[in-house]
């Protein structure tokens, strides 16, 4: 998408083209970094402990009316219970060696 941004510059207007580039799909940078047996760490506020760990078991895109939104399916250290995760919030932790 090409936006044109219109600068005053000494009593004279200059137009100036600005290319602004957006994911196609939300996350989609995070998620392609991201590999299955990697270790990841995400803010969770509804637990008493925020920080959160955990191994990512697979990758999937979920259609959210219009928008398609990258998500993680994460087994979480803690309790070893299975959630799915934004990839936009993850970080990552160790990438997996083998």
């Amino acid at each position: 998408m090409l936006i044109t941004l219109r600068k005053h510059s000494r009593q004279r207007y200059r137009d100036t083209i600005v290319k602004v580039s957006r994911d196609s799909i939300l996350g989609e940078t995070n998620f392609n970094r991201i590999n299955i047996g990697d270790l990841v760490s995400w803010k969770d506020i509804t637990e008493n402990d925020p920080d959160q760990f955990g191994i990512v078991l697979s990758k999937y895109i979920s259609d959210l009316k219009s928008r398609k939104i990258c998500m993680l399916r994460v087994a979480a250290t803690k309790d070893n219970t299975i959630k799915n995760i934004l990839a936009l919030i993850v970080k990552i932790e160790s990438k997996k060696t083998t």
